[in-house]
């Protein structure tokens, strides 16, 4: 299914903008309804957490363990369909270990028209999350 009426990469970082501005009516009215995160099982917030509660669970797993976080966007890939691959460099401070953690990450970002459908993440060292977080 092709999006219509917006590009990927404005969605993208469309969704960007509300997360930072923390609007989240309208990144909710952003997402399908049965959105999908899949975060890796050697995470401390692993699993796939599904729906609008589900990602608030997720955020709210993370985000609290982080600090400071700061999501740079260095480049997209468009899919010839209905995904886009974004590459981040992802900044922050643990709030356990003080310590600070810039990493690589790429997303998979999947889409029903103008709403993200899905979204699996892949952090250069879970290892290294898995230690401070």
């Amino acid at each position: 299914m092709e999006t219509t009426n917006s590009s990927k990469v404005a969605i993208l970082e469309k969704f960007l903008e509300l997360g930072r501005s923390r609007d989240m009516t309208a990144l909710e009215l952003l997402v399908t309804k049965d959105i999908r995160i899949n975060e890796a099982q050697s995470l401390p917030f692993g699993g796939e957490y599904v729906g609008w509660a589900g990602y608030l669970d997720l955020t709210e797993k993370f985000f609290g363990k982080i600090r400071s976080v700061r999501l740079e966007l260095i480049d997209t890939w468009d899919g010839p369909r209905c995904s886009l691959v974004a590459h981040f460099v992802l900044r922050a401070v643990s709030k356990r270990t003080r310590q600070k953690i810039r990493m690589p990450l790429l997303e998979i970002w999947e889409f029903e028209g103008d709403k993200v459908s899905a979204i699996t993440p892949f952090y250069h060292d879970t290892h290294l999350l898995s230690e401070l977080l």
